[in-house]
């Protein structure tokens, strides 16, 4: 038997509450999922339309690491602050480079244009010599000529050629001017971009966001100095390889083999290709020697180089690398295609913290986080 207390009473006849929501409630939700669906179209549509833009500021990003990288190194190791430190670096390769512009510009700018004025004709001898077979017929009339490769095809006038190459100079010098400059900005005061980020999160996840950013950073300043190492070894052995095989322009295709390693899997092909068609020009068996020396060092690379200098770098799922370069250098061109890797490298650090460590709650291997912990207590005691 229940006992009719006060309390029993109130609760028999409290009044029900509708537990369906209701219609402005309703409208309140849809109109919040309306919004943010705006407002992702909205973003999508400034990525796609400024990602040449985005794109040139985050090469200036890892042009600014790769410099504080030196910097920090150099202010470690002396007196001086982080500003001179970076000032003395920046006069360093500024020094470094005119000097070897001077020092080589004469004969490795011979070089580069003979290398240039020679890849038609060995091209077309590759094809002389592929054409002599049945099969090899058919393969060469699918092949354009080489001006229409270069060119893009159709009947271009001297004057719509020049001025072709005149934009397209004129477009690469900007766009240098603008990592440049972009690169200096962000290495003489990375504080002020960095804790401009911060202050757009909220306060509780203020440290979070510190180590995350921090962690990034070490990735991409990793990668820069194992890929920097990579392609001054890949350029050397290639260049004394290619000098030793007595193929013609060995200095041009060295510089070309270095400075496409840092595009991994596909610069190495892209690199590959003229010198196995002047060696060919010369003869097949030299062609042989030189395919065998750009996999000698490659597999060099990949093996024994790489794993060495970038132990402690984000380890990348091939597929995955091999996936974003040839999607960004289909919808972005060469500029995509250089930039992928680094920018795969940092992708992959926030999927795994803000993702799977943050909402997904799993606990997980993420290189360089417990360095940007160290460095986060460090600023942290600094700014007390």
């Amino acid at each position: 038997m229940i006992t009719k207390t006060p309390e029993n009473y109130a609760k028999r006849h409290e009044p029900i509450n509708d537990a369906r929501p209701s219609i402005k409630t309703f409208a309140r939700k849809i109109t919040v999922a309306l919004g943010i669906f705006a407002a992702f179209i909205v973003v999508a549509i400034v990525l796609w339309q400024g990602a040449e833009v985005f794109q040139l500021v985050f090469a200036g990003l890892l042009l600014a690491i790769f410099l504080r990288s030196l910097s920090e190194f150099l202010s470690r190791r002396t007196p001086l602050s982080s500003g001179w430190a970076l000032t003395i670096v920046l006069l360093g390769i500024v020094g470094l480079t005119s000097f070897g512009f001077w020092f080589l510009s004469d004969s490795v700018e011979r070089q580069f244009d003979e290398l240039s004025q020679n890849l038609p004709a060995a091209f077309e001898r590759l094809r002389g010599q592929i054409a002599q077979y049945p099969l090899g017929r058919r393969v060469v009339e699918q092949i354009p000529p080489p001006s229409q490769i270069i060119l893009g095809g159709g009947r271009t006038n001297v004057f719509g050629r020049v001025t072709g190459v005149f934009s397209t100079a004129l477009d690469a010098a900007v766009n240098v001017l603008i990592v440049l400059i972009t690169a200096v900005y962000f290495a003489f005061n990375p504080k002020l971009y960095r804790e401009g980020v911060i202050n757009l999160v909220p306060k509780a996840r203020e440290k979070r966001t510190r180590e995350i950013i921090s962690t990034v950073e070490y990735t991409l300043r990793r990668f820069l100095l194992g890929i920097s190492g990579s392609m001054l070894i890949n350029g050397t052995l290639t260049t004394l390889g290619l000098w030793f095989l007595d193929v013609p322009f060995a200095i041009p295709l060295g510089i070309l083999a270095g400075l496409l390693t840092f595009i991994p899997n596909i610069g190495p092909f892209i690199a590959g290709t003229p010198a196995v068609l002047i060696a060919f020009s010369n003869s097949p068996a030299q062609a042989l020697y030189v395919l065998t020396l750009y996999l000698f060092v490659q597999n060099l690379d990949g093996f024994i180089i790489s794993p060495l200098i970038q132990q402690r770098a984000v380890s990348l799922p091939p597929v995955l690398v091999i996936a974003a370069q040839l999607l960004l250098a289909v919808l972005f061109g060469f500029l995509g295609l250089l930039l992928a890797v680094p920018l795969v490298a940092a992708l992959f650090v926030l999927v795994k913290m803000i993702y799977v460590e943050d909402i997904l709650d799993r606990r997980i291997e993420v290189k360089g986080e417990p360095e940007a912990k160290v460095e986060v207590r460090k600023e942290t005691l600094q700014d007390e």
